[in-house]
């Protein structure tokens, strides 16, 4: 189940991706600014569509989010954890992105399995 997930929330959010590296070119790490970036992005795609990550749509105060709001919470070997603290709700989601760029996962928690 938790591959369905991250399967519709990647196709839920290609839409606000660049374009994506073909397998057979290596793959750029993006700056933390661009993972900033695409973890608001993420947020705002979650206002519009319920992704199935089991809470629903967000609501509209997801999409006012202060850029100071935005932090990135871990950074590890191939990966990003992007903060987005929504002061109005108030909740932090966190957003799970490969070093690439590519939207994994999308939690309340920060927690995900198998990180280093």
């Amino acid at each position: 189940m938790k591959l369905f997930t991250v399967i519709f929330t990647l196709v839920l959010l290609v839409g606000s991706q660049q374009v994506l590296a073909h397998s057979d070119h290596a793959h750029k790490s993006i700056s933390e600014t661009s993972a900033l970036e695409r973890g608001r992005a993420a947020t705002t795609q979650l206002t519009e569509k319920d992704a199935g990550l089991g809470f629903g749509k967000l609501p509209e105060s997801w999409k006012v989010v202060p850029e100071d709001a935005v932090k990135i919470h871990k950074k590890g070997s191939g990966y990003f954890i992007v903060s987005v603290t929504n002061r109005a709700e108030p909740q932090t989601l966190y957003v799970l992105l490969s070093s690439d760029g590519g939207v994994y996962d999308v939690n309340f928690t920060g927690e995900f399995d198998g990180l280093e």
